[in-house]
């Protein structure tokens, strides 16, 4: 049965996956057939020059009436993959979630159910129960650090987690196609678009093939430009501390001329002025270097692409 107006479009980026592309459309068809919904499935894929995930693509397309295959003409990361798919949705909500098979099918009705039922909510993130939590220590550490920058930073709910695993409505999505930059963090970009969102548990499953793309340098690189992107705090702390050094200075300068008519200074003084250079050339090398990533972003933001213009084929 061919979907023309599906109520809710799951957009899936797909970067050199192919094992798991058959059963997540299998498991799709199954659920619209237990739910009574129509479901739209769009596969963004993001790696074009990986043979396997092409033919498994085009085969799938053939198969399924309500499949959309998106190919990218290049990797454009999985944030602008997300929402080149999204804005080809014709869904009333859309769900978006990973090729891997952590995220289980079985477990969009509960989204469903999350949205529909709260009036006010305009998007849900879907987290793993406590016990499934089985990160390693760096990880979670490294998750820690990071939501306490989005809380501080980025202004997040401190009681709002983040997962790759969410629905939301599609007037939300248009707007963060709308306002989309070339380096969001496609969460953020959701945070900041609608302040309506909850948070469920839903059980994960373990990945089935392969392993994480996100290594902790990928999610530090991640968190640094979401964070440089979207708030202007840090260089509103440069400018204090810069403020503090300069009050500082002056004090510091205050008490040698002190020190030197009551006192007297002998000839050396050799360390201070070493520590002194070497912290505030420090500071002004620390300043320039943080004015310079948010002209760097500045810079970005005006030669943003075309969403359209990522896009090689649709099928």
């Amino acid at each position: 049965m061919k979907l023309n107006s599906p109520s809710f479009s799951i957009v899936i980026p797909v970067y050199k996956s192919s094992k798991s592309l058959e059963r997540i459309a299998r498991q799709v068809i199954e659920l619209q057939e237990q739910e009574n919904h129509q479901f739209e499935l769009i596969f963004v894929n993001d790696s074009p020059f990986y043979p396997e995930t092409c033919r498994t693509l085009q085969a799938l397309k053939k198969q399924y009436n309500n499949i959309k295959v998106i190919s990218l003409r290049k990797n454009e990361g999985q944030h602008l993959a997300l929402l080149a798919g999204m804005k080809h949705a014709g869904g009333d909500y859309i769900i978006t979630m990973d090729d891997d098979l952590q995220h289980p099918v079985r477990e969009i009705p509960k989204l469903i159910r999350a949205i529909r039922e709260n009036k006010n909510v305009k998007a849900v993130f879907a987290i793993p129960a406590e016990q499934q939590k089985k990160h390693h220590i760096i990880r979670r550490i490294g998750s820690f650090i990071s939501n306490k920058i989005d809380v501080y930073f980025l202004h997040k709910p401190s009681n709002l987690v983040k997962s790759s695993f969410r629905i939301f409505t599609r007037k939300v999505g248009r707007a963060m196609v709308h306002n989309y930059n070339a380096m969001p963090s496609f969460s953020c970009l959701l945070i900041n678009t609608s302040s309506n969102i909850i948070n469920i548990e839903v059980e994960h499953d373990a990945r089935a093939y392969g392993r994480s793309n996100y290594t902790l340098t990928k999610l530090i690189s991640l968190t640094l430009n979401q964070t440089l992107h979207y708030s202007s705090l840090p260089l509103q702390i440069m400018g204090v501390v810069g403020f503090g050094g300069f009050l500082f200075s002056v004090f510091y300068i205050a008490v040698v001329i002190i020190r030197y008519f009551v006192h007297g200074i002998p000839i050396t003084g050799w360390a201070s002025i070493v520590t002194l250079i070497c912290f505030f050339g420090g500071l002004i090398l620390l300043s320039l270097g943080i004015i310079g990533e948010y002209l760097i972003r500045i810079i970005k933001e005006q030669q943003k692409p075309n969403l359209d213009d990522l896009i090689d084929e649709i099928l």
